[in-house]
């Protein structure tokens, strides 16, 4: 299973709460980016899911018309910003069929996602818009590995 991890993009500070914030300009010009580098480099998606809070389902709204995904986004509470880790990975385990999953949310549910898919202890926060691509080759129970990350300023691909 591929697992790519995506960190929704910048958001305003207009909403009277915090779930209710939506996309900036800037923000969706950043996904935007993200999108068409997914779509050059393999996002065709089994399966795309996301936090319920706004920003995220529009982060991935815009990943999902970019790769043309012709699936629905799957909305899950195990993708809330401060949501057990543990419950996104019961989650996952679920969709272990798929061959790739997208996963659109926040901080530090991602990090600390990417810290248990690898089996590190830590994981650095993703930036905003920011894309990773893991490699569950043994399956979840299983370390994985790092495929390569996508830096929301340039869309250009890194590998580590």
């Amino acid at each position: 299973m591929r697992v790519t991890l995506i960190r929704h993009g910048e958001a305003g500070d207009d909403a009277p709460r915090d779930e209710l914030r939506s996309l900036t300009l800037r923000g969706r010009a950043s996904v935007a980016r993200v999108a068409r580098a997914l779509r050059r480099r393999g996002g065709d998606f089994t399966t795309i899911a996301s936090s319920p809070l706004v920003r995220a389902l529009q982060t991935a709204e815009i990943v999902a018309a970019g790769v043309a995904y012709g699936g629905r986004v799957v909305v899950t509470e195990t993708l809330a910003p401060e949501g057990p880790v543990s419950r996104t990975l019961a989650w996952l385990a679920t969709l272990e069929g798929e061959d790739s999953v997208a996963l659109v949310a926040h901080e530090p549910i991602l990090s600390s996602l990417a810290g248990a898919l690898l089996g590190v202890a830590r994981f650095p926060a993703l930036r905003k818009a920011e894309v990773l691509r893991l490699r569950m080759g043994d399956g979840l129970g299983h370390a994985g590995e790092l495929r390569w990350r996508i830096d929301p300023e340039t869309g250009a691909r890194e590998t580590p």
